[in-house]
């Protein structure tokens, strides 16, 4: 009989617990593809836009909304590859969402703006990005107000900037005394005391020197001179202005050109102390988006988010199932109460019909023993 010389370790096969589990298909998720989660961080860049591109930053949540709707309603209908809706599943879904691709990560951009605003007092002016910021929007508010008289001399505009610079200030002093913390947070997150915060003689300094270069523009743009300091953008506003508010009015536009052409500038002069600011706000992004995701999923969700939604998923189950019981009860008793009713009433009836009875026969009795008698 001939021996069998193959090793036993030869035959041994792959037990069907580890078979069954090679086997087994992991689900993937049709919307966590990189091409569709992708759509999910336009909002993070439309946040750090924001400052040069309101419009674009717009545009950009868009999509993050649409992905956001989308991915919601699939994790309430399915339950991975099973069709199974869920309130619940829903609501866990749209808060891990909103904290991982738009609180947290605006939240970021936002200080990582903030902590990039210091860095203007190295470049020029001795002063933050964001006072930068609130001279230049001021500035352009100011020009929309001046008359005539406030452009006729240089001095007579450095004095009336510097005046409403003044005013301003004191309306930024009374607004910090106003509002509750939330709001004041983030007006301290955003700047917006930028200008309270500042030495008072620097932000007059710098004020007059952005008076000193709008005057010279203006001049330039009077006499038709091209310089190059000056942006193309600013020289083609005032020309069209000029052209177009004389045809429409038939008189002198000059005044109303220099205001469109001098805000220009401005608006130039935002967009570009903004661009610093901006790529602050890039870095601080992404420098926490990998900490923002394991801090979502790893510690808020599972050991707070996830259990507050249990609870109070059961609360409402307990007081659906307590007004069910009351329900019940009260349809018992009002059930009891007919039929109480409804006894007494016959009992009562029984009770007159007896006694009817026993009133008839009781005449009955007394005619009949009258009868006899006779």
């Amino acid at each position: 009989m001939p021996v069998n010389l193959t090793p036993v370790f030869a035959e041994r096969k792959t037990p069907p617990d580890k078979k069954h589990k090679a086997e087994e298909k992991k689900y993937k998720d049709p919307l966590n593809s990189w091409a569709i989660s992708a759509l999910t961080y336009s909002s993070e860049i439309g946040a750090t836009v924001n400052e040069i591109a309101p419009k674009l930053t717009f545009a950009l949540w868009v999509p993050s909304f649409m992905y956001l709707g989308a991915d919601i309603y699939d994790k309430y209908k399915n339950d991975k590859d099973e069709y199974s809706p869920s309130s619940k599943r829903a609501v866990k879904e749209s808060i891990r969402q909103a904290l991982t691709f738009f609180i947290l990560p605006s939240a970021a951009t936002i200080i990582g703006q903030k902590m990039t605003s210091p860095i203007g007092k190295l470049i020029s002016g001795k002063i933050s990005i964001n006072a930068r910021d609130s001279i230049y929007r001021h500035t352009n508010s100011a020009i929309e107000q001046a008359t005539e008289e406030n452009f006729k001399t240089k001095e007579n505009f450095k004095e009336f900037l510097n005046k409403s610079l003044e005013n301003h200030i004191k309306e930024l002093e009374n607004d910090r005394k106003q509002g509750n913390i939330f709001k004041k947070a983030y007006r301290y997150l955003t700047g917006y005391f930028a200008l309270a915060d500042t030495d008072s003689q620097k932000v007059h300094a710098y004020i007059t020197q952005n008076a000193d270069k709008i005057f010279d523009i203006k001049e330039k743009l009077k006499k038709g001179i091209n310089d190059k300091s000056i942006p193309a953008s600013v020289t083609k506003k005032y020309k069209n202005t000029l052209e177009n508010a004389t045809l429409l009015f038939g008189k002198d536009q000059t005044n109303r050109a220099f205001k469109n052409a001098l805000q220009n500038y401005q608006n130039h002069l935002i967009v570009k102390n903004k661009i610093l600011k901006t790529l602050g706000g890039v870095v601080s992004c992404l420098m926490f988006t990998e900490p923002i995701g394991y801090l979502v999923n790893k510690i808020l969700m599972p050991q707070y988010i996830t259990p507050g939604i249990n609870l109070l998923n059961e609360k409402l189950n307990d007081s659906n199932l307590l007004k069910i019981h009351l329900n019940k009860v009260r349809d018992i008793e009002s059930r009891k109460s007919i039929f109480s009713n409804a006894s007494g009433k016959s009992l009562k009836i029984f009770h007159r019909s007896e006694l009817l009875h026993r009133h008839k026969n009781s005449q009955e009795d007394q005619v009949h023993t009258v009868r006899q008698d006779t």
